[in-house]
């Protein structure tokens, strides 16, 4: 059963820290598989060498679990449900 629903403000600083560096991980996670899957391009400059797939696996599954992780701080401090949280069906 999850917790009665609570607003962000009523987070302690350390629930809103905790907060804070899950979306930090969230963002890199997606920034690392963002730079193996999609690389800029620049005129003038050497092609980028190709990701070993080994690599795109484990940023993708550490964006997995960046997210599970949110969701699940999500559900216990704030009593949210909803995307990501296994509540819908996914």
């Amino acid at each position: 059963m999850a917790p009665p629903e609570r607003s962000p403000q009523d987070l302690d600083v350390a629930e809103a820290e905790r907060l804070r560096r899950l979306h930090v991980r969230l963002r890199k996670a997606s920034q690392d598989l963002e730079g193996f899957t999609v690389p800029r391009r620049m005129k003038g400059r050497w092609d980028n060498a190709p990701v070993p797939d080994e690599a795109v696996k484990a940023t993708g599954a550490e964006l997995a679990a960046a997210y599970g992780a949110l969701w699940s701080a999500y559900r216990e401090l704030l009593g949210w449900t909803g995307a990501g949280s296994g509540d819908e069906g996914d």
